[in-house]
């Protein structure tokens, strides 16, 4: 494994991916100086707000993968692009739980969530302080400390008993449900850059996979996406 994530590494360290432009829609995030952006076609709620505490915005985010995956062993991602509208800001993003359906018509033996951040100048890191639950992929860690101050900016789910996410169809509805962070109360802490200005952002890409070479080749290609300032599209 840790030669796959090596190979990942030096493949998006040389490879830049820029996203083409494309129809989304965005909504602020309560009051908390944030807003979210979903691209057009994927299937993600609006973020249920909890609340602001100690200078973080706890929300919820439900989404459903119903994309069948390719013979390459291939899926779309989810990207989710979190832009700054105030200079008062809350200082972290936390996601206190996620409701994510497998659709795709096939078993998820992992679940990878990866922060798109600008190389140079990261906008964003998660907190390894805090390890959300696993559910069903009981393996979580954190990799790729790239981020803002050293942060890791991939989060990993990985099955370790050979039973992982099932799909409806065939798994009936409610057993096709990936909930990481839910059963524990574990987190899923976002650190921004204090040094980020209105109108910056960054994104987080979410996947499942079976997992494939090919899959594995994809994260690493997408994984670093460099984001440029305001005008310019993730």
């Amino acid at each position: 494994m840790k030669s796959k994530i090596q190979f990942g590494f030096l493949m998006f360290c040389s490879v830049l991916v820029l996203s083409a432009t494309v129809q989304a829609a965005s909504n602020p995030i309560g009051d908390s100086g944030w807003a979210m952006t979903v691209r057009a076609g994927q299937k993600v709620s609006w973020p249920y707000v909890y609340g602001i505490i100690n200078d973080a915005v706890v929300i919820q985010i439900d989404k459903i993968f119903d994309r069948p995956f390719d013979q390459d062993g291939f899926n779309y991602p989810i990207i989710i692009e979190f832009e700054k509208l105030s200079a008062d800001a809350t200082s972290k993003i936390i996601i206190r739980d996620e409701y994510i359906e497998n659709e795709t018509g096939s078993e998820w033996f992992d679940y990878h969530m990866h922060l798109m951040v600008d190389a140079s100048n990261p906008e964003a890191g998660f907190d390894p302080g805090f390890v959300p639950d696993g559910d069903q992929l009981e393996d979580v860690s954190y990799a790729l400390n790239y981020g803002y101050n050293g942060l890791p900016i991939r989060l990993n789910f990985m099955d370790t008993d050979g039973s992982g996410v099932q799909s409806s169809p065939p798994a009936q509805s409610g057993e096709n449900v990936f909930q990481p962070g839910y059963y524990s109360g574990g987190k899923i802490v976002i650190v921004t850059n204090p040094g980020l200005q209105v109108g910056e952002h960054f994104g987080l890409k979410e996947i499942p996979t079976i997992p494939e070479p090919a899959t594995l080749l994809l994260l690493g290609i997408g994984g670093l996406i460099t984001l440029t300032r305001r005008g310019k599209s993730i």
